[in-house]
């Protein structure tokens, strides 16, 4: 009885020809037989979160499976918590969008967000494992070597070189006569930098460690010259540039001197939020003149010179030395930030010598 009730009813409903509702229909039955599934990986910038999500709104149309109204707000508010969650976590954070068809009949699309991190060390590890050495180039920083070389008599000078990677500095300085005292955030580089060192018999002690760990402590009082070269192009505030050069003024003899570079801005660029995530992102953390004079305020540090590292290298390596490597020149004139090829980026690599009072 139910059955052939049914059927009457079917029998009563209009009988449909027209191409076009039966062509949408077709292609319904076609949507829920077609199945979508993949990643987005973005870098966790926070001031991103916009743009990320228009990109996923795109995707989602051209998938025909547009974000419903209701939901872009959730969205929106799950990136921005997963993005700031990332980016306080490590610059090397990656916010993941997985995302795959429902189950027919329905035709969205079921969505999931994740982050991944990596440390520095980690990532400079894979350095280690997938690249040709020299990673940071075959001859010393130019600008360290001459002011080593005013310092007198080698034996009696002692070097504290702060994220010493694979010894570019450290070795030649040895070679020298100097002692130096090589701290490297790298467990993989501090192995090879000690082991290169005792093979070749030089005075150099490598030790595994954060600068900015409190409990990585030096003698004080004990270093004539202090070098950070490349380091603090990793560092993730001006509080960290405060600490670093305060342990700078515990470990260095009264008239001993620091040289360090750091990426500053040109002029009076001020840099936004934007910028200074991405320039973190790109191992180039960005400060201005008045942050950097904010950091040194109160300690017992004079500066000297303030010099530009690209034009200081370029000029003064030997000519088969330069760029000490293939990603050198970009990084240095701040273009891995801003890459712009018919200009020139408001910010630069600088070197900062200063003088313990």
């Amino acid at each position: 009885m139910g059955a052939e009730s049914t059927i009457n009813e079917t029998e009563q409903l209009p009988l449909v020809v027209n191409p076009d509702i039966l062509q949408q229909a077709i292609l319904y039955k076609i949507n829920t037989r077609i199945t979508a599934r993949g990643e987005l990986v973005f870098p966790c910038v926070p001031g991103m979160l916009n743009h990320y999500l228009k990109s996923i709104e795109q995707l989602f149309s051209t998938l025909d499976r547009p974000l419903p109204a209701e939901r872009r707000e959730e969205l929106s508010k799950l990136l921005a918590t997963k993005l700031e969650q990332g980016y306080r976590t490590s610059t090397a954070s990656m916010l993941i969008l997985q995302y795959e068809s429902v189950q027919p009949p329905e035709t969205g699309l079921a969505c999931k967000v994740i982050v991944t991190t990596s440390t520095v060390g980690e990532q400079y590890k894979s350095w280690v494992d997938t690249r040709e050495p020299p990673l940071f180039g075959s001859h010393p920083d130019a600008k360290l070597i001459a002011i080593a070389t005013k310092l007198g008599n080698p034996h009696q000078v002692r070097i504290l070189d702060v994220g010493a990677g694979t010894g570019r500095n450290t070795l030649p300085l040895a070679r020298l006569g100097y002692s130096v005292d090589a701290i490297e955030l790298t467990p993989a580089f501090a192995e090879q930098l000690q082991a290169s060192a005792t093979a070749e018999k030089l005075p150099v002690t490598a030790t595994q460690g954060d600068i900015l760990d409190p409990l990585v402590r030096m003698k004080p009082a004990r270093y004539q010259l202090a070098v950070a070269a490349e380091v603090i192009s990793h560092f993730r505030d001006s509080d960290e540039v405060r600490l670093f050069l305060a342990k700078m003024c515990d470990s260095l003899c009264p008239g001993g001197v620091l040289l360090f570079s750091t990426f500053l801005a040109v002029g009076d660029y001020q840099p936004d939020a934007l910028v200074r995530q991405v320039a973190q992102l790109s191992w180039s953390t960005l400060f201005t003149t008045q942050e950097l004079a904010a950091a040194m305020e109160g300690l017992p540090l004079v500066q000297i010179s303030d010099e530009l590292v690209f034009e200081y290298e370029r000029h003064h390596l030997p000519a088969g030395a330069w760029p000490p490597t293939p990603w050198f020149s970009s990084w240095a004139t701040g273009r891995d930030v801003f890459p712009i090829a018919n200009g020139r980026p408001p910010m630069e690599l600088r070197w900062i010598l200063c003088r313990r009072t």
